[in-house]
C-alpha cells in the first residue's frame, strides 16, 4: 500500500492564521494520512530568523507550508526544497487545514467557517505613473463580486 503521509506546517498566531511566516510566533506541525489529520504538535518559532525557520521546515521534513504574508526570498528558498506553498492565507488555522484536506485551499483564501473560503485576497500593483509604491488590495467574496480596498 502507498504511504500518503505528509506532514503539514501552519504559521500560527494564536488560533488564526499568521498574517507573517516570518513573525509567526509558532507552527502547527500536522500529519496526515489520507483525508484526516493523525497528529499534530505546535512549535515555538519565536525569535526565529526566516532563514533559521525555512531550516526548521526542512528538519521536520515538511511538505506544505500554509501562510499569510511571505516575502519573495522566503518564497524560493521554501519552493527550492520542494514544499508546497499556500500563502496569503486568512482566517482561523483549522479553516486552513479542512478547506486543505478537502482539496479546495488556494493561495490568497479568506477562511470562513468549517473551512469554507469566504473569498479571495487580490493584488495589483500600482500605474507606474504614480510617485507610490506597494500594491493595491482587491478583495473578492461570494457576496460582493467588486469588494475593493485600496
Amino acid at each position: 500500500m502507498k504511504n500518503n503521509r505528509i506532514k503539514i506546517a501552519v504559521a500560527i498566531f494564536g488560533s488564526r492564521i499568521s498574517p507573517r511566516f516570518d513573525c509567526a510566533p509558532s507552527m502547527l506541525i500536522a500529519e496526515r494520512d489520507r483525508d484526516r489529520i493523525i497528529k499534530r504538535r505546535e512549535i515555538h518559532t519565536e525569535g526565529l530568523t526566516a532563514l533559521e525557520r525555512i531550516k526548521r521546515l526542512r528538519q521536520l521534513q515538511i511538505k506544505v507550508l500554509i501562510c499569510g504574508g511571505i516575502d519573495k526570498h522566503s518564497v524560493q528558498m521554501i519552493e527550492a526544497l520542494d514544499i508546497m506553498i499556500y500563502s496569503w492565507i486568512t482566517g482561523e488555522y483549522e479553516d486552513g487545514l479542512t478547506c486543505f484536506l478537502n482539496g479546495k485551499l488556494a493561495s490568497g483564501n479568506i477562511m470562513g467557517p468549517g473551512g469554507i473560503s469566504r473569498g479571495r485576497w487580490r493584488f495589483r500593483r500600482w500605474r507606474q505613473n504614480l510617485k507610490r509604491g506597494g500594491a493595491r488590495c482587491r478583495i473578492v467574496t461570494e457576496e460582493d463580486q467588486d469588494g475593493y480596498r485600496g
